[in-house]
């Protein structure tokens, strides 16, 4: 039995990460190897809550961990310190390609100075500016204020240069004007600064440097396989940036943008502490390289409000081809844990991408997961008429839902009924995500 410490609660958002690792693992090894995880390691009130698990793997307290890539740099490791080069990635989609790049050695090769392995480098969230009480729009509003922030050499570099105090007490304590977190895990009350994106939080998974030596070569290999594979699925699964703002907003938060002046003074201090940065060479170098993979990708539309404001209700009448068009949703099994599903085999055959076409009152779907489901193909009938969805599952089952529809196709359902008490909580998790329009029917 090999154990993984994690800061984090199974519950956040890496914790599905972890999940899957733990499974391929297992999967891989015919059973033969096994992981248990150490969550929350790290509960509110620790300070240094990220170093506290890297240090804990480099004693052999853990075999294994996962640990944000900014952490490393206090404990002397240079190599990914580029990964936090303020607006270098500065999107979703810029932070999925570095991951799936072939930087991922020269990134992890440097961390055997703290005493551990690198395994594998995994996708996680944006981070941004979130204000307490009133947003934080401009570099002139950090002056003098605490903004909570984890232990970072490179993320407090800028939050130095924009002259705030950098601090880890709890969420909200008193004086605190912010924070520098993501839509995630900001909490309630917290007032984002959408299109103001200064660094990704990506995911290190670490061994103790003694692991290797004590496993058997195949049993390294599962390890490495396993990571790879968990990356792949994650570059694909875990959500958007703009999936988790509708979350984030969904539970009452706000997201306002920066006039595009402060954006630019934002990034005028930003580019003080990466000259800083690129005094060492090496780090100098992995940047370039970042920048060359990051300009591969189209520049991202910024977030400048909460994405489901201006929705309109559907359009009620009695046309069902009102809604023609191919869709996709992801679920993930954490949207049916917080539904309170509970049963393996939902949790199971309701999670992974679905593409969904509607035509002219008959529906289908094909589903994709990294895992094994029952079937991965579903059809039936719809009628839909006053805004109101009716959707026919097999023999038995029928689903209702009031539509909201975005301008942009986007479909949304709330009140939703299930005929099937016992597949309630089911449906609410699984059509709780919305249906993003990626095309018409064909001709």
């Amino acid at each position: 039995m090999l154990s993984l410490a994690s800061p984090d609660a199974a519950t956040e958002p890496n914790g599905p990460a972890i999940n899957q690792f733990v499974r391929e693992v297992e999967r891989r090894s015919g059973g033969t190897m096994r992981i248990e995880v150490a969550w929350d390691v790290t509960p509110e009130g620790v300070e240094d809550w990220d170093q506290v698990i890297a240090e804990g793997v480099a004693r052999g307290d853990y075999d294994l961990g996962l640990v944000p890539s900014r952490a490393w740099d206090v404990l002397g490791v240079t190599s990914l310190q580029a990964l936090n080069t303020p607006f270098l990635i500065d999107s979703d989609e810029a932070m999925r390609a570095v991951v799936a790049s072939d930087l991922r050695p020269d990134l992890l090769a440097g961390l055997e100075v703290a005493g551990v392995t690198g395994i594998d480098l995994w996708p996680s969230e944006m981070r941004r500016f979130f204000g307490l009480g009133a947003p934080l729009l401009s570099p002139a509003e950090f002056r003098g204020v605490d903004i909570r922030s984890p232990t970072s050499r490179t993320v407090s570099g800028l939050l130095d240069a924009l002259g705030a105090n950098v601090v880890q007490t709890a969420r909200g304590a008193s004086g605190q004007r912010g924070l520098e977190s993501s839509f995630a895990i900001a909490g309630v009350g917290a007032v984002a600064t959408g299109n103001v994106v200064p660094f990704a939080k990506l995911e290190t998974l670490v061994a103790d440097d003694a692991l290797r030596s004590r496993l058997q070569p195949g049993q390294w290999r599962v390890l490495v396989e396993s990571a790879a594979a968990t990356r792949r699925e994650q570059l694909e699964s875990f959500p958007t940036d703009e999936e988790s703002a509708r979350s984030f907003c969904r539970k009452g938060d706000e997201i306002v943008a920066a006039t595009p002046g402060d954006v630019s003074a934002f990034e005028k201090v930003g580019q003080r502490v990466r000259s800083e940065l690129e005094r060492d060479p090496a780090t100098a170098r992995l940047i370039a390289a970042i920048e060359d993979v990051v300009a591969t990708v189209p520049t991202a539309t910024a977030i400048t409000k909460c994405p489901d404001r201006g929705s309109e209700p559907a359009v009620a009448g009695d046309d069902v081809r009102a809604l023609d068009g191919i869709y996709v949703a992801r679920v993930h099994r954490r949207d049916l844990l917080e539904a309170g599903v509970t049963d393996r085999g939902q949790l199971r055959d309701n999670t992974g991408l679905f593409t969904w076409t509607l035509d002219a009152g008959s529906w289908q779907y094909q589903q994709a997961a990294d895992h094994y489901r029952s079937t991965d193909e579903q059809y039936g009938q719809y009628a839909y008429e006053a805004g109101r969805l009716t959707l026919y599952w097999g023999s038995e089952e029928v689903i209702t839902a009031r539509l909201t529809i975005d301008r942009d196709g986007t479909i949304h359902f709330s009140d939703l009924h299930d005929n099937l008490p016992e597949l309630q909580k089911a449906t609410e998790g699984f059509f709780g995500q919305p249906w993003r329009r990626i095309a018409d029917l064909p001709d």
